[in-house]
């Protein structure tokens, strides 16, 4: 079990968070590039906006660029106190914004009808953000899309999501579309007309959930872009898409579970393998396949704390032990003559003669 060793420093100590809990929801760059052109429209300077939330400025315009989904939430948030707009998720007004589905709208795109794009659109999800979850519920009226973006989410970016989402049928099927009706779980506004003007549909709130519904008639309309011929090419890019997030991502969800985890001593292979819902043998073959493995990971997650850790001389070497998860301190002092050539407070005294040299 991870965890089992006995604390023996106050300062050092932190809350247990579950292994699972690490791997957060992201939200793709393409979709918060979105949040920004729109708060970028209505004055407001999203730059400054996505660093107060602690969202990384440099993924923005990385294709493959993650952002944190409670961080996409606080940013949310903040612009809501800083704009005062009462109704900022709506601001998008009847502006089509398709470029923040990313590969998922070549797929939906190529679809023959909207039915078939929506359940494209629930398919690859994951792709636009894992934090979202979105299902379809078809009866012999229509069907209802159901919207769930975890807790803490705030109304604002449920009213940007489900926007987002009516706005892209009306452009994909070149129709002034009105979904049947719109159910959000936050409270009634004391105006009304914004939403109307936007859905342009009957809004019930304080419902249990985030829902729009779809009549079988708008189910069955054809989109323009329709093609047999390019859905799969275009599946076959967000199969390869969902497969890198899933593969391509397992080295940093592993440094983030052995960095969250290494004072409580040095989290077990396997255990690191349930947390991440797979196999020792998966976790073991896709870090292969990204060059690397466990105990490499480890190992460097280690020398790059105990870097840090040594350049704090408020330190003492049996807590810097503590913290990287080794037994005592001649196992500390071995591996810093492996990784620097120079005992711990060597390179304490050589990184402090560094310093005294740049003055």
């Amino acid at each position: 079990m991870i965890g089992s060793r006995p604390r023996q420093f106050p300062q050092a100590r932190k809350a247990r968070s579950s292994v699972v809990a690490i791997i957060r929801p992201s939200v793709s760059a393409a979709w918060v590039k979105g949040i920004v052109e729109l708060l970028g429209a209505l004055g407001l300077e999203p730059l400054a906006l996505l660093e107060d939330a602690g969202l990384p400025l440099d993924e923005l315009d990385d294709a493959d660029g993650r952002f944190d989904s409670d961080a996409v939430s606080a940013l949310w948030t903040l612009a809501a106190q800083q704009s005062g707009h009462p109704h900022l998720g709506l601001a998008l007004d009847g502006a089509a914004r398709p470029a923040c589905f990313g590969v998922v709208l070549h797929v939906m795109m190529s679809c023959p009808d909207l039915d078939a794009a929506l359940r494209r659109m629930v398919r690859y999800m994951p792709i636009v953000s894992s934090a979202a979850t979105v299902a379809l519920a078809h009866d012999s009226q229509g069907c209802g899309l159901t919207l769930a973006l975890g807790d803490g989410a705030p109304p604002e970016r449920y009213d940007f999501a489900l926007l987002m989402i009516a706005n892209l049928c009306r452009w994909m099927t070149g129709r002034a579309l009105r979904p049947q009706s719109l159910e959000l779980a936050h409270a009634r506004p004391p105006n009304l007309l914004p939403y109307l003007a936007a859905f342009g549909c009957p809004c019930h709130f304080g419902a249990r959930r985030y829902r729009l519904c779809f009549s079988a008639a708008d189910l069955g309309l054809a989109l323009m872009t329709g093609n047999p011929l390019l859905t799969e090419l275009h599946e076959r890019f967000a199969n390869e898409r969902l497969a890198r997030l899933g593969d391509a991502r397992t080295t940093r969800r592993v440094r983030e579970l052995v960095l969250a985890c290494l004072a409580d001593g040095e989290p077990g292979r396997g255990d690191v393998a349930r947390a991440l819902c797979m196999s020792e043998r998966t976790l073991h073959r896709r870090l292969q396949d990204e060059g690397t493995s466990y105990v490499q990971l480890v190992d460097a997650v280690r020398r790059e704390q105990a870097a840090h850790y040594l350049d704090q001389t408020s330190l003492c070497f049996t807590e810097i032990s503590y913290r990287l998860g080794f037994a005592n301190q001649g196992t500390l002092f071995r591996a810093c003559k492996r990784w620097f050539n120079a005992s711990p407070g060597r390179y304490r005294e050589r990184h402090r003669v560094a310093l005294d040299g740049r003055d």
